[in-house]
This record gives C-alpha cells, structure tokens and sequence, in this order.
C-alpha cells in the first residue's frame, strides 16, 4: 500500500494559476507557485508552454515573487512581481530580451489589462481617497517590507473600512489608473470614498467599463454599477438597480456582459447580462439556466473564486464558468440565451481563456490539485503533469451517494476511506461541513481530507440545502434558516453513514469552517453524538457578528433585519446560546487577521466554554487572514492541518 498523504507534503505540491494564451493562440503563459519550506513562504514565477503535450514548458521569469501574465497584441508579457512585499507592474518585452518595471506605488497594484492596442496598462491601485480618514505616523517605515508604519489612528465613517486578506483601508480607497506601456507616471481615472472593481477597455481604446458604487454613502447599499470612464477620467453610471460583479466589453463595442443576479436577495444565483452601452434595459441572457455563471467548488488548494468572462471574437458568444452538482464546468451563451457546457466530468475548472477558437483550462479533480489542458476540436488534451509524485501515495477515492432528507430533497453525499480499508472493521468517522452556506464540495483534490483519511478516518461530506450547484431554490434554502433544515440535512447523512457496518457510531466527529464553522458549533449545542469537533475560522454569535464582519450588508441578506431593538432571530441561531449543553470537546482554530469571520468569535466561544468548565482549547494564528488553509504561510498551514489532525486522533483513535 502506498504512504498516506501528510500535512507535510505540502512543501511537494506545485500549484497553476491565471492562465492566458498568447495573440497567435500558440502559446501560453500561467503562474506556478510553490510552499518554500526554508523561507516559509509563497512562491511563484510565470510559465510559457506551447500547446504540444511535447512542447517543453520554458520559465518566462525566475520568480519567486511573479504571477498573473498578461499577453500584449505584440506579444510582450506584462506580470505582477512582488518587491518589498507589494505588487508592482513590470513588462517582458516580446524577444524576453528585457524586462522593465512600470510601477513602484506604496500599495502596490491590484488587477490590470492592456489597452487593445498595447500602448497602456490599465490597473487598479489603493490611494488615499479620505485624507482625514487616518492619522499616519510620519517617521519613516521600520523596514523595506512595509510601506508605512501602523497609523496614530483610524477614523471610521463607513461600514467598508476594511476586508479580508486586504486589511484596514486608513482611508485609502482603490481606483483606476493607466500608464503607457513604456513607462512614466501614471494617471488616475476614478475618485472619490468607493473602491473600483473588476474592469474592461472598450475596443477602441478609448474608453474603461468599471463595476463600483460612486455614489455617496454606497456603503449603505448593495448596489453594484457598471460605469464608463474615458482616459480623462468622465465617469458615466450605465446600469442600475444590481449587484455586479464582473464586466467585459464586447468585441463589437456595443454592449457589456455582466454577472449579476436577477434580484438582490440572500441565495440568489449569479446570472450573466448584456447591457448596450448606447442605454437600455439590460437583459438576463442567462434566466433559464437554473446553475450560477461562477465557479463555486471549494477546496484547500488555492483561495479566491474570480468570476471570468470571454468574449468570442465575433461577439456572438460569451464564455465563462457554471456551477453544476459538485463540480465547475466552462460553458458559453449566445445572444439569445443559448447555453452550451463545453466541458464536463468530475472536476473543477477554475480559469479559463479563449482565442480564436482556440480554448484552454485549468481544472482539479480527486488526482491532483490543477493542471492546464487544451480543447482541440472538442478533444480534451491534458498538458502538464504538475504533481506525479501523488501516484505514489495513498489518494482515496470517494464513494459516491444521494442521501433524502425529510422532505425528499436529495443530498449529494461523499465518503472517503482510508488505506487497507476492511469493511469488516470498524472505524471512526469524521464529517466535514463546507462554508459559504453558498459554496459546495465536489470532484476536487482537498488536502485536508486525504490527510485524516491517511490518519484512519472515515471522511464523510456533503451538499446540504444552501448549497451551490443544484439551482437556486436549493441555494436559497438555508437563507434566515442557519442551524435549521440545513443541519436537519446533515444529521441525515450521518445516520445513514452510521448505519453501514464499518461506521463505529460511538466514535463521529465534526469539522467545518466558516458557515462550517458555524454548523460545528451549532452542532455540538444540539446533540451529543459526536466525540470531537473542530470549529475553524468559525462563527458562534449571530447577534455579536452582523455588524463586525467586512461584509456587513451580507448579513442583512442572509440573517435578515439587524438585531436592533430585537435580537431574537438572531439569538435563537446563535450556537453561543446553547453552549451550557456542550459535551464534546472542541478545538477552536482562527486567523488572527481573519475580519470575514472576526476573531472574536472564537473568543466568544472560548470564553463561555472554559468559564463553563468544558473541555476546549483555542489556536490562534498571527496575521492569518480568513484564508489560512488556502493561502496562509506554509509553516501556519502544516500546523493547522497538524493540530486539525492531532485533536481527532487523541479523542477518537483507540490506545
């Protein structure tokens, strides 16, 4: 039998990312990234590869900080390369003979494009935006890796003050801005108290289409707009009344595609629009199609879920990703609201790109965690081979089954078992609880799984009510209903895992985190079956949290109306209210940078359950954001996954 999966191979992983072809459709650039065990960090530099499986991948740069290419018209490569850990704009020239940098701005660019003619990058980049917004501290930064040091103090106005993985904002705000591709200053396009998003250059160059609220207090609002902005910086506001998230400009000029849903309400699926530039009512182009125009898969191999659109070269077909039952497909729509799946099996595609008929994808699935493939003419063809070294080891293999809950809606339901499985043994059993509540677990390398699956576990998952990938009335099925029918749902799974033979019922434990979190809590209040839980990045009062997390209008959507003057319905599903009634014990993990989930939460429960003589125990994890099993640094990673691990085997593994 091959040697179990650690939490130590995570220093063996290699990870692809942001893939793009080049003008010709020839080639590709992607961004490969790696846990360096000495440094401690992550690290990454950019590829190109022809579309041969025998075309020889050639490193474009020597990294270890580079990701996110972007191919020019002409054939140069603009990248993010890290420097004093911010991210700056450089460019390698078409021959790779030179590489430039465009960028030294103290925070550093987020996302960028190249103009259609590549004379100009447009980029976003955080400014000060609210000048009294922060007390900086005017001596100069203790060392090179900070831009500044913390400020004498902030002062906060607005609910959007700061976010997860970005920190506090201190009055800086993020906008657009463009600079010529040869270099010099670069000009800023938006301003004002709001952050600019996801963007796209009309064809001609001459205008930028940006998703964003500029309006005053649209911290208030849930509105997301698409606008337009000329190179002098005359914004123009073009929809209304949505929630966007992404836009790209058509080939033609006329039009805009967006993802947005059809109305703003808690579960509600992520749906793509064409809307004229010229004015008009926006149309819903993909209505019938009851799956989200996102990638809604989690795992513990990369953080972040983008949502990409392409445009087909004749502007008659839109591309982008669709979530499906426990996997992410690439899918295309036309005009009048055909769609096409354009991939299909179990995996998860999560990048894409397009050129002149010409597709490529990245996608994982139970063997690895990513590798880049091209479509030939309806042929799949797999490129790389980024982690052989995992046919070596013991990769467990899910079963497959639907559970019904109580009401007959099905649950798609996997069970992982671990190496020399003896369905004539008894084993304990661990269930995993997925976050979101709008996200699913699927066809996808998870770390974390395969690791107590090596370790004995029996680990069972799935997809209960609330989740993505089985319509919208599915999706929406946990809103205002945390605690209820969802975990009705889960219940169900394990009694019927229970109920196999080789499942010892007397050994069950509970992980999960985030909303997984929240259900881990929630669950040990409601019932004392399980001998072990792990609450990860996790939430314990509803009531405390509405108002201290970075998404606090999402709140409203999912919780219902804030808990002021009557905090009851928030109260009645918070699992700090049944805390006298735990008897498992419980492992509480949290990053203490974490401000999706704030770290207070696991405070909280802490707090009550040791005040209450109960057997818990808190790990905190500096500067980690909500983040830390994805993208955290390395050596945090091995150790959450170490001390995950650990707690199962002391309170459910046999002397």
């Amino acid at each position: 039998m091959p040697a179990p999966i650690t939490s130590d191979d995570l220093y063996n992983f290699q990870w692809i990312d942001h893939v793009r072809l080049d003008p010709a459709g020839e080639r590709v650039a992607y961004a490969l990234s790696w846990a360096n065990r000495d440094e401690r960090e992550n690290q990454s530099r950019i590829v190109i590869r022809g579309l041969a499986p025998e075309d020889e991948p050639v490193d474009a740069t020597d990294g270890p900080y580079d990701s996110s290419p972007e191919w020019s018209p002409s054939g140069a490569l603009a990248f993010l390369r890290r420097v004093n850990r911010r991210a700056q704009l450089f460019v390698r020239s078409a021959d790779g003979a030179e590489t430039r940098q465009l960028t030294d701005l103290p925070d550093g660019v987020g996302g960028f494009s190249w103009s259609p003619d590549g004379a100009r990058l447009a980029f976003t980049a955080r400014v000060l935006a609210e000048e009294d917004g922060v007390v900086d501290d005017p001596r100069p930064p203790e060392s090179s890796d900070v831009s500044r040091r913390a400020p004498v103090a902030r002062v906060v106005r607005r609910l959007d003050y700061k976010y997860d993985g970005r920190g506090y904002f201190d009055g800086r705000r993020t906008h657009l801005h463009v600079v010529d591709a040869t270099g010099g200053p670069a000009t800023q396009l938006t301003r004002g108290t709001w952050d600019a998003g996801d963007f796209s250059w009309a064809p001609d160059g001459e205008r930028i289409a940006v998703t964003g609220n500029a309006a005053p207090d649209s911290d208030l609002s849930h509105e997301s707009h698409v606008y337009t902005v000329t190179l002098d910086g005359d914004l123009q506001q073009l929809t209304s009344g949505k929630q966007i998230e992404a836009v790209e400009w058509s080939p033609d000029g006329r039009r805009v595609a967006f993802a947005a849903p059809l109305e703003i309400e808690g579960g509600r699926l992520e749906r793509l629009w064409f809307a004229d530039v010229a004015g008009g009512d926006p149309v819903c182009v993909t209505r019938d199609w009851d799956r989200s125009v996102a990638d809604s898969v989690i795992d513990d191999m990369r953080a972040g879920h983008d949502v990409p659109l392409r445009w087909a070269a004749d502007g008659g077909r839109i591309f982008f990703l669709t979530s499906t039952a426990g996997a992410t497909a690439l899918a295309s729509v036309s005009k009048r609201g055909d769609v096409t799946e354009l991939t299909y099996g179990r995996r998860r595609v999560y990048d894409f790109d397009v050129r002149d008929g010409r597709t490529v994808f990245l996608a994982t699935d139970l063997n690895g965690p990513g590798d880049l493939y091209v479509d030939r003419d309806g042929q799949v063809v797999r490129l790389t081979d980024l982690n052989p070294w995992l046919r070596e080891r013991y990769v467990a293999e899910p079963e497959r089954f639907v559970v019904k809950a109580s009401d007959g809606k099905d649950i798609e339901t996997w069970l992982l078992t671990p190496p020399d499985f003896d369905p004539s043994a008894k084993y304990p059993l661990l269930l995993q609880v997925h976050g979101g509540p709008h996200a699913q677990y699927g066809w996808t390398f998870f770390h974390e799984f395969q690791v107590l699956a090596g370790l004995g576990f029996l680990v069972l998952y799935a997809n209960p009510r609330g989740s993505d990938g089985y319509g919208e009335d599915f999706r929406g099925a946990c809103v205002r209903d945390w605690g209820g029918a969802d975990f009705q749902d889960l219940m169900a799974v394990v009694d019927e895992a229970v109920a196999r033979e080789y499942v010892d019922g007397e050994r069950l434990g509970i992980l999960g985190g985030s909303y997984g979190g929240f259900m881990t809590n929630w669950a040990i209040g409601q019932t004392d079956r399980f001998r072990a839980a792990v609450s990860m990045r996790s939430i314990a009062n509803l009531v405390s949290d509405y108002a201290q997390n970075d998404i606090v209008l999402w709140s409203g959507l999912e919780m219902g109306p804030p808990p002021w003057p009557d905090p009851e319905e928030q109260w009645r599903r918070s699992p700090i209210r049944y805390v006298q009634n735990v008897k498992t014990p419980l492992l509480l993990t949290h990053g203490e940078m974490d401000l999706r989930c704030p770290i207070s939460q696991a405070e909280e429960m802490f707090g009550a359950l040791r005040l209450l003589g109960k057997d818990v125990e808190m790990v905190r994890f500096p500067d980690e954001s909500h983040d830390l099993s994805r993208s955290g640094r390395p050596d945090r990673r091995v150790e959450r996954l170490d001390r995950v691990s650990g707690w199962m085997v002391k309170h459910l593994h046999r002397d």
